[in-house]
């Protein structure tokens, strides 16, 4: 293949599905949650930002409303464009969005062109931000 491919890393190739997929197995104290693909119109209410164009993201919320979790995967077109987004989710996101209940912990990653929103508990945000995380490394 060509050198650049020699130097993709499994997160850069894997479906928003599959990394959702990897980031979560064997994770304690997970929640059931229900994944919803994003569109322009329930982008803002996961990621507390404007959709990119040419962006494509996927939520995993928890079922249950009184469970502070939610997983938000996403994918630019560019580097450039995932650490804006990065940014701007960062600047905007609400760890109280539940209204009644709060999440414990945040974390914004990018890794090339793909972003991860994470908020939940502590331990359940560390989990998924160190497995993201060696999805590069």
């Amino acid at each position: 293949g060509s050198p650049a491919e020699s130097n993709a890393k499994p997160g850069d190739t894997m479906t928003l599905q599959d990394i959702l997929t990897s980031i979560t197995k064997d994770v304690a104290d997970l929640p059931d949650t229900e994944t919803t693909a994003l569109t322009k119109d329930n982008f803002e209410y996961f990621a507390f930002t404007a959709m990119p164009d040419g962006v494509e993201a996927i939520a995993a919320d928890a079922l249950i409303n009184a469970v502070p979790h939610s997983v938000v995967l996403m994918r630019a077109q560019d580097a450039e464009t995932a650490k804006k987004l990065a940014d701007d989710v960062e600047a905007n996101l609400n760890p109280a969005k539940w209204v009644c209940v709060e999440a414990e912990k945040t974390a914004v990653l990018v890794h090339n062109c793909t972003v991860l929103l994470v908020m939940s508990w502590s331990n359940v945000t560390d989990a998924l931000t160190a497995n993201f995380n060696a999805l590069w490394s």
